[in-house]
C-alpha cells in the first residue's frame, strides 16, 4: 500500500481514456468543439467536474454509458466521489478509489492464497508480496479506471467458489453461498464485461467438480439458475449489456478479433511478454521451465524410491512422494488459463497499457505458478532429509531472487500511466498563459475527441481557439492577429508546414516557430516574431 501511495503521488498526467471516466461522470452539455470558436475554460473544464447542481445525478451517467461500451457500476462509484467535491478536477477522485480496491485486493489475495495454500505455509504472503511490488499492478493502481474494482469481484468470485468446495456440502446453501455468488456476479458483470469471461471458465470448473462429486445435476442447476437470476436482474439494470457486449463497436471487434485465428500465435505471445516483464520481473519463462523439470526429477526419484518410511515424510505405501493439488487448485489454474486465452484473443492491444485487462487474473497466476513450484520442491527434498537444515535458506535466496527481479522490472520497464513528462509541458502551458499568449488547437475533423489528450495544458489557458485543421484559410480573429506570440497545438496527420503558415499569414508579427513538445495526438508549436524573441 506504500509503494502504491508512493506512485499516486509521482502521477502527473492522464490517459486520454482516464479524462473519459471523469467527462462521462460529470458531463454538463456535451463537449462539442466548433470551428473558428473560441472556447472559454469554464466551458470545457465544466465538461470534466461536478457541478454542485449536477451531484448525485446516476440516471445521467448510465445514460452516457449506454451511449458508450462499458457498464455502469465503477462509474456511480466515481460520480459518487466527484459528488462529495463538487466543481473540483483531482487525480485523487480516481486514486482514492483504486487505492481503497487495491487494499482490499491485498486481503481478498492473501485469503484466497491461505484457502488453497494452507494457514501453516508462509507461501501467500510472499505471493501477495510478489504480486503487489510489480509494475503490472502498481500501474493498475494509477490507472483511473474501473480495473482495480474488476480484480475486487474475480478475487471475490474465487474465494466465493473456494469456500463452497472446501465446505463439501451436499447441498449448496442458499443464503450462505447461491446468494453471495449471485451478488458479486451481478456487481461484477455491471463493473466491466471481463467478468463474464472468468467466471464462465470458474462455472465450468466448478460445474465438473458438483457432478464428479454427486453425480447429480440438481445442483448444478440451482447454481446454474441462481447466475441466471443474476444476469436477468443486471440487463434489467442495465439493458444496453447485451448490445455492448455483442452489438456494439468493442463487441464487434472482439467477435472479430476470436474468430481470427491467423493471429493467435502472435497474440498470445504478445499478452504473455507483458505478463512476463510486468509481473514476473522477466522470470516467467524460466519459472514455467523449472515446473518440468522438477516435475521430471519427482518422477524419476519416485521410480527408484526405497521404501523407509522412518526417513521420508508425505510417502505412500510404497514408499513414493505423492505431489498433492487440490480441486480448488485446478479449478483455478483452469480459470486463469482460460480466461488468458480468451482475453489474449478478443483484448484491444494497446502496447504496454494493454495489461490492464488481464490484470484481474494476475494475482491468481503468481499464485498457481508458486504453489507448483513449491509443491514439487517440497515433494523433492523430502527424499533428503539431511537437506532440511538448508530449507530455509534456500527458500530465502529464492525470495530475494524474485524481490530482486521485480526491482528489475521497475527499472528496465517501468510504470505506466505516470506521464512525469507531462509536469514541464503543464508548467508551459502556464506560463505561456501568465503572459496573455493565444492559445490554438487545430484539430482534423472526426478526431474531436483527441483532444482530451491534452485537457490537464488547456486547463492553463482562459480560453482556446479551435479550428478545423483541413482548411487554407487565415485565422481572422483580432485576438490571434495581434499577438506578439501563439501556441499552436497541431493534430497529427495535418500538413504542419501549411497550417502554421497559415497562422503567419493571419499575422504579421509572427515570423518563425519552434517546435516545442510531441504529444500522443498533436505537437505544441510556439510561434514569435522580431519582439517577442
Amino acid at each position: 500500500m506504500a509503494a502504491a501511495f508512493y506512485f499516486c503521488t509521482q502521477k502527473q498526467g492522464f490517459h486520454e481514456d482516464e479524462y473519459y471516466t471523469y467527462y462521462s461522470t460529470a458531463r454538463t452539455y456535451g463537449f462539442y468543439v466548433e470551428d473558428s470558436r473560441w472556447m472559454e475554460r469554464e466551458t470545457y473544464r465544466n465538461e470534466f467536474v461536478v457541478l454542485p447542481e449536477e451531484r448525485f445525478q446516476y440516471g445521467l451517467v448510465k445514460l452516457v454509458q449506454s451511449w458508450d461500451v462499458h457498464p455502469p457500476v465503477y462509474y456511480w462509484v466515481f460520480h459518487t466521489v466527484a459528488s462529495m467535491v463538487p466543481d473540483v478536477f483531482s487525480k485523487w477522485i480516481g486514486l482514492s478509489i483504486n487505492l481503497f480496491f487495491h487494499g482490499i485486493n491485498i486481503i481478498l489475495l492473501t485469503r484466497l492464497s491461505y484457502l488453497i495454500v494452507g494457514r501453516d505455509s508462509k507461501l501467500p504472503l510472499f505471493v501477495t508480496l510478489f504480486w503487489g511490488l510489480g509494475p503490472a499492478v502498481l500501474s493498475g493502481v494509477v490507472f483511473i479506471r474501473m480495473y482495480e474494482m474488476l480484480t475486487m469481484f474475480t478475487l471475490l468470485c474465487g474465494i466465493l467458489h473456494i469456500h463452497t468446495v472446501q465446505r463439501n456440502e451436499k447441498k449448496l446453501p442458499v443464503l450462505r453461498c447461491l446468494v453471495p455468488m449471485a451478488a458479486v456476479t451481478y456487481l461484477g458483470f455491471l463493473t466491466q464485461y471481463y467478468y463474464f469471461i472468468f467466471l464462465f471458465y470458474l462455472a465450468i470448473a466448478f460445474c465438473v467438480w458438483l457432478l464428479w462429486r454427486d453425480r447429480n445435476i440438481r445442483n448444478c442447476l440451482r447454481y446454474a439458475i441462481s447466475q441466471g437470476i443474476a444476469f436477468g436482474l443486471a440487463y434489467l439494470t442495465y439493458p444496453s449489456c447485451l448490445g455492448q457486449m455483442f452489438r456494439g463497436q468493442r463487441g464487434a471487434q472482439a467477435t472479430g478479433n476470436f474468430f481470427n485465428w491467423s493471429n493467435t500465435a502472435e497474440r498470445i505471445g504478445f499478452f504473455y511478454d507483458l505478463m512476463n516483464r510486468y509481473v514476473f520481473g522477466h522470470l516467467l519463462t524460466v519459472l514455467l521451465l523449472l515446473i518440468p523439470v522438477l516435475s521430471g526429477a519427482v518422477y524419476l526419484w519416485n521410480r527408484h524410491a526405497v521404501k523407509d518410511e522412518t526417513e521420508r515424510t508425505s510417502v505412500t505405501d510404497d514408499g513414493q512422494q505423492t505431489v498433492e493439488f487440490s480441486p480448488c487448485f485446478w479449478m483455478l489454474a483452469f480459470t486463469i488459463v482460460g480466461y488468458f486465452l480468451t482475453v489474449a484473443k478478443t483484448a484491444l492491444l494497446f502496447g504496454e497499457t494493454s495489461n490492464r485487462y488481464q490484470l484481474p487474473i494476475y494475482g491468481i497466476v503468481v499464485l498457481v505458478v508458486f504453489m507448483t513450484i513449491g509443491e514439487l520442491w517440497r515433494v523433492l527434498i523430502a527424499y533428503y532429509p539431511e537437506c532440511g537444515r538448508y530449507k530455509k535458506y534456500t527458500e530465502t535466496a529464492a525470495v530475494i531472487l524474485c524481490l530482486v527481479a521485480i526491482l528489475l522490472g521497475h527499472w528496465k520497464d517501468g510504470m505506466m500511466f505516470l506521464y512525469p513528462e507531462d509536469r514541464e509541458q503543464i508548467d508551459f502551458a502556464k506560463d505561456c498563459a501568465a503572459r496573455d499568449t493565444p492559445a490554438v488547437y487545430l484539430y482534423r475533423p472526426g478526431e474531436e475527441w483527441c483532444v482530451w489528450d491534452v485537457t490537464d495544458e488547456l486547463f492553463a489557458y482562459p480560453k482556446v481557439y479551435f479550428a478545423v485543421a483541413e482548411y487554407e484559410d487565415i485565422l481572422r480573429d483580432e485576438s490571434i492577429q495581434n499577438a506578439d506570440s501563439v501556441i499552436v497545438y497541431l493534430a497529427h496527420g495535418a500538413d504542419a508546414e501549411e497550417q502554421l503558415d497559415r497562422i503567419l499569414d493571419s499575422n504579421q508579427n509572427l515570423t518563425e516557430y519552434r517546435l516545442m513538445f510531441e504529444e500522443k495526438y498533436c505537437d505544441v508549436y510556439y510561434m514569435y516574431g522580431i519582439i517577442a524573441q
